[in-house]
């Protein structure tokens, strides 16, 4: 059920493996400079994760519920979703979270628990746990964070490898190999990391996997695990096209009304 990542090296690197069960899955460009995944729900789609122009990036995992993380309304409260939406939007600035976090309580929407990933350049990298603590790259020892399933927070104390809960398999395995490669890192390594902790049985396939690399303005995607053939979205001109392993060329603007994961698959 998804394993995200950010690493800073040489530049900003930030991998998301999106598990899900068979379902419409949609591409769209959102307010002009945003790229955001979402999935079909109860016939409505719904955000996934995104990144923007300036290559911030934000998710929403599952995660077990809390009590204290449970939708609720007051002044300081401020529900997973808006903030997703701030940040993408740039309402929020990722160099301004920490102040923003310590200011507002932060709460799931009604029926959902969820944890979020957010990364952005200059190592200003956030996990926040509705309802948990909130972490930041500052709190870790290492150039990267690591989110999967189960709440990072109360495990901060452990040694990666004794972290327990859903996911915590995925995370161990995606966390030593960006131990291995920390000190020199590309796109090509951290599909390599995508690709040991994908997802191909069970009700929750792998469906797409991306690489963004902010200092290039560009987001890097493959489909159904299929990381030979790797599709290519560039901020510059808001297209979508093949890259690597395709036998032939092709392209299409992103636009606000999106492209079906279906609809690339044929490529």
């Amino acid at each position: 059920m998804c394993t995200s990542f950010v690493i800073y090296s040489s530049n900003t690197f930030i991998g998301m493996n999106f598990d899900i069960s068979k379902r419409p899955i949609k591409i769209v460009l959102k307010g002009d400079n945003q790229f955001v995944v979402l999935q079909q729900e109860d016939g409505q789609f719904l955000p996934a994760f995104g990144v923007n122009r300036n290559g911030t990036f934000v998710n929403l995992l599952m995660v077990q519920p809390n009590e204290e993380g449970k939708y609720r309304r007051g002044k300081n409260c401020v529900h997973i979703m808006r903030l997703f939406e701030e940040v993408l939007a740039e309402k929020t600035d990722v160099s301004q979270l920490k102040d923003y976090l310590n200011e507002k309580t932060i709460v799931n929407v009604p029926n959902y628990s969820v944890h979020s990933l957010i990364a952005g350049k200059k190592q200003n990298s956030y996990i926040v746990e509705p309802g948990r603590e909130n972490l930041d790259i500052d709190s870790v020892k290492e150039n990267f964070m690591v989110l999967t399933n189960f709440p990072l927070s109360e495990n901060k104390s452990k040694n990666y490898e004794e972290v327990e809960g859903f996911g915590s398999d995925r995370y161990k395995k995606a966390y030593n190999l960006l131990l291995k490669n920390k000190d020199y890192f590309n796109d090509t390594i951290g599909f390599s990391i995508l690709k040991e902790t994908i997802q191909q049985d069970g009700d929750y396939p792998t469906q797409f996997s991306m690489i963004s690399v902010p200092e290039e303005n560009a987001v890097y995607f493959t489909l159904n695990g299929e990381f030979h053939k790797i599709f290519k979205f560039s901020f510059m001109d808001k297209v979508i096209r093949t890259d690597k392993g395709f036998h032939h060329k092709n392209e299409m603007p992103l636009s606000t009304k999106g492209v079906l994961l279906s609809k690339l698959e044929s490529w």
